[in-house]
């Protein structure tokens, strides 16, 4: 028997019942199959000559249509006679997408058996023969049995119902119940709190971009789901259907409320929708509404599209896809909005006429605009246009959407050069100045295609996706969150906020955050790119000699603060003095600081942590001090004498809480000692309470037992593990600890190596441990470290670790495939070390496997940072041979080739 649900629609699995069809049903049921089977086979080959995604959505639906119907009718005919009576007082209806006859090849099928009245017996035979039946056919059902009352009570209290009824559509049985319903459900439901019902479906949409997208520039978006999607346009046609009781893009283009320009592009970007997802179904075998790498390279070249010198062709489709599904978000919301009832007070104001601001624009419903008789004058003069713009931040009052689409489609075909007038420069610096609403107003201007007339580089940007698992958005998006991302620190409580707040030239800093990335796409380097379109901005904003420096450094240079944050060793006082020299002033400093940390903030979520903010202001606080003369903090007596009291007060601390085994007393003579076994690095570089763990293990450490000790930074979320051990004996520590750490799941961050003069090591690895948030269990620390000790006491090896152990593996190909492995060996920014880097395409272990290799090369890892570069591994490492410097040019070939080869021989297994 079939439970009385209480939601309208339950998609479900068939379950085991008493009902067993007869031959004749079987037979139907294979029949069914084959002709289904056939009408997919069909329409796929149709799609591929070129077929539109509405025939194919439109007769896959009339091929269900059918085989539904007959269905139903078979069933009615085989029951008894008095069981025929009684179905003859109900129908089967079509709702949700299937009611809207845009029925996918894979797509779930929502239907509904209505009855007149109660349930009688004969109807639940029915809905067994006729829902088992398309299980049979291997369809996901939702399904219900209601009466009409049940469905019109269900509907009142009950969004998701209300909506789904909204959209019912008969295919068989009894018209005049179908009509019954649906003329009572009409005077119930549409026109009557309307309001409400475009708030809920509102927040409704909220809830699933936030669960499948807040941005239409997704890698992978959900073509059904995700911001710019299908739902955007269902719930275009949900309020069109409760407002105006029309049901269609043409009736609401009829009715006079979607103009026709619109209505158009809507149409457009739900064909290209309809087509891609129909493809999708079909190369998947089932419902498949994720946009996967896989399926736009094939639908790339569907559409014909080839790869350029610099633009892959499914870069150029991805383009199409943001192009179509950010007008249709755009204009879609736009109706909703224009829709929303207004408060009687607006109604009653907007009898009188509203006084002109500034001679051409007015406010109204909270919106500024420009009256018609005004818009002629406006669009003619860029000056007038700017100052839009600038009034509209200026009175915290976004201008009215529809004024931003003839905006949109007038300037189109105004030349650039129109904008470039000394007064049109002037309000565009005052909006980058301003420190409130800037982003907004940047975003306003770019979709309404001013911005690109003041920055013409910002319309070739437009939508370019950056293919890469780094970059989460296009060109365009991210070049605007980056100067959210800097308004945004203006309320940082710390030392950015600070920074923020004493820069003095802002615009500078915005317009670089805007230009920084513009040079993507191109076959140079993009900075390179970008410090030309810097130049011929500087001269078209008209910047003094010293700004255009300033704005030319900031783009040509803007990745240079977070290499040498992340790849470089900052303690190095060569390293400091270097940076200090290319950057130059403290202003400078200032807004190289903010534009780097608001660019990858503006990168995807989470990819800007406490961590990396860390080392920039650090590599800041270090640099600034150069400008200031008291250059890299280096220990004098005094700085060593309070080191080793703070050292020996923590050391007496911890002594008492934790490690009461350390028999003899440690003076501070003992700690002086100590620390002069230490390179001048870990001294400067390391903080008290780390210098006091790492003391206090050294005293318990015998040559044959190393020790392990973790700490968890709650303000960075990482896990650091330190090895303090004697390493004359374990050749390969760093290696084997890179190994152990990839094996068993860890993400390290940063790497810190240090030998000691005794030859006692102590080597700190920070890593994220992806399996917890917080810190990680007990069990999972002795875990990790139990398995570094077996595996420097050759108890295990890493092989047997990462075999045992399999995860899948960070890291994946992007449709760009492969990327180059470079290594670059720098011999110059170090006077101790030969700096190697390795960008190699991120896979777990590839750390240890670089390592390895550059242990075979007999070389001592001294320090190593580690990183990212787009969809690479970016490692640094700190190196010598035999104590020394690689002095020998001839020896980089061989290094080169060697890890190279070793990072092929990863990947090829």
């Amino acid at each position: 028997m079939f439970s009385t649900y209480e939601g309208l629609m339950i998609v479900s699995e068939p379950v085991h019942t008493k009902y067993i069809l007869d031959s004749s049903a079987e037979s139907d049921t294979l029949s069914d199959q084959a002709v289904i089977q056939e009408g997919r086979q069909g329409l796929r080959a149709r799609l591929m000559e070129g077929a539109t995604g509405a025939e194919v959505v439109e007769r896959f639906t009339d091929l269900v249509d059918d085989r539904l119907i007959s269905r139903y009718r078979s069933v009615v005919q085989r029951a008894g006679q008095a069981s025929a009576v009684d179905m003859q007082q109900c129908c089967l209806v079509a709702v949700g997408g299937y009611g809207r006859r845009e029925l996918a090849p894979y797509s779930d099928i929502d239907v509904m058996i209505l009855t007149e009245a109660s349930q009688a017996e004969a109807v639940t035979e029915l809905t067994k023969g006729l829902f088992h039946h398309l299980w049979d056919l291997g369809f996901q059902v939702g399904h219900s049995l209601r009466s009409i009352a049940e469905a019109l009570i269900l509907a009142d209290s009950d969004l998701s119902a209300r909506t789904a009824l909204m959209e019912s559509r008969f295919l068989v049985g009894n018209a005049n119940v179908f009509q019954d319903f649906h003329n009572r459900f009409v005077r119930r439901n549409l026109g009557k709190k309307v309001t409400q019902f475009i708030q809920q479906k509102l927040e409704e949409r909220q809830r699933e971009y936030a669960k499948f997208g807040e941005t239409v520039f997704l890698l992978e978006p959900n073509i059904k789901k995700s911001k710019g999607g299908l739902r955007d346009l269902h719930l275009l046609q949900w309020v069109g259907m409760a407002k105006y009781q029309a049901a269609t893009i043409l009736e609401l283009t009829n009715c006079g409320v979607l103009v026709r320009q619109d209505a158009m592009a809507i149409q457009e970007a739900r064909e290209f929708l309809w087509r891609i997802r129909c493809f999708m179904h079909f190369e998947a075998g089932r419902a498949q509404d994720i946009l996967t790498f896989d399926d736009q390279e094939r639908l790339a070249a569907h559409f014909g599209m080839a790869d350029q010198p610099h633009l892959l062709a499914v870069e150029q489709f991805m383009q199409q896809y943001y192009r179509h599904t950010m007008g249709l978000h755009d204009r879609c919301m736009r109706f909703v909005d224009r829709t929303r009832e207004i408060s009687w007070w607006k109604r009653f104001t907007a009898n009188f006429p509203s006084s002109l601001i500034e001679g051409y624009f007015i406010e109204t419903e909270g919106r500024l605009t420009v009256p018609s008789e005004k818009m002629t004058q406006v669009l003619g003069n860029p000056e007038l246009l700017i100052r839009l713009f600038r009034l509209s931040q200026e009175r915290g009052v976004p201008i009215h959407s529809q004024t931003i689409d003839e905006l949109h489609y007038y300037l189109e075909d105004i030349p650039n050069e129109q904008f470039h007038t000394p007064i049109v420069s002037k309000v565009f610096r005052e909006i980058l100045s301003d420190t409130g609403r800037v982003a907004d107003t940047l975003t306003a201007m770019h979709r309404a295609k001013l911005l690109e007339k003041l920055v013409p580089s910002f319309a070739r940007v437009r939508g370019l996706m950056q293919f890469n698992q780094y970059h989460k958005y296009t060109v365009d998006e991210h070049s605007l969150l980056a100067v959210r991302q800097a308004e945004l620190l203006a309320k940082d409580e710390g030392t950015l906020g600070r920074v923020y707040a004493d820069i003095k030239q802002k615009d500078l800093l915005h317009l670089a955050l805007l230009l920084h990335d513009l040079g993507k796409g191109k076959s140079e380097d993009h900075s390179e790119v970008g410090k030309v379109i810097a130049q011929k901005t500087s001269e078209r904003l008209g910047l003094t000699n010293s700004e255009r420096h300033m704005l030319e450094f900031l783009v040509h240079k803007h990745l240079l603060m977070a290499h040498t944050a992340f790849r470089r060793d900052i303690h190095d006082a060569k390293i400091i003095q270097k940076f200090a020299q290319t950057v130059k002033d403290s202003e400078t400093l200032r807004q190289f600081l903010i534009l780097t940390v608001a660019d990858i903030s503006a990168v995807g979520p989470d990819v800007m942590n406490k961590w990396k903010e860390t080392l920039l202001i650090e590599l800041f606080d270090h640099t600034d001090n150069t400008f200031s003369g008291n250059g890299i903090s280096q220990q004098d007596d005094h700085d060593e004498q309070r080191q080793i009291q703070e050292v020996l007060s923590l050391v007496s601390q911890t002594q008492g809480q934790e490690h009461q085994n350390v028999d003899e007393k440690m003076d501070d003579r003992w700690v002086q000692e100590q620390l002069a076994q230490f390179p001048i690095r870990y001294r400067v570089g390391t903080t008290s309470d780390r210098i006091a763990m790492h003391l206090i293990a050294i005293k318990q450490l015998s040559r044959d037992v190393p020790l392990v000790e973790t700490k968890f930074y709650e303000d960075l979320n990482v896990t650091e593990y330190t090895l303090i051990a004697y390493g004359g004996n374990r050749p390969g520590i760093f290696m084997n600890m890179t190994g152990v750490l990839a094996a068993l799941g860890l993400a390290v961050l940063d790497a810190q190596i240090v030998t000691r003069k005794d030859g006692i090591v102590v080597d700190s690895f920070s890593v994220k441990d992806p399996d917890y948030e917080g810190p990680p269990p007990p069990r999972r620390i002795e875990r990790v470290c139990q398995t570094i000790i077996q595996v420097l006491n050759a108890e295990q090896s890493v092989d047997q670790i990462f075999e045992s152990g399999k995860r899948m593996a960070f890291g994946r190909l992007y449709p760009t495939g492969r990327n180059k492995t470079e290594v670059k060996i720098d011999n110059e920014s170090s006077d101790r070390y030969t700096i190697i880097e390795v960008f190699a395409d991120d896979k777990q272990g590839i750390l240890f496997v670089i390592a390895r290799a550059l242990v075979g090369l007999g070389l001592s890892i001294h320090s190593a940072r580690i990183g990212t570069r787009l969809d690479q591994a970016a490692d640094v490492f700190y190196v010598t041979a035999n104590n020394e410097k690689i002095q020998d040019p001839e020896a980089y070939g061989h290094i080169q080739e060697t890890i190279k080869q070793a990072v092929e021989n990863f990947w090829s297994e």
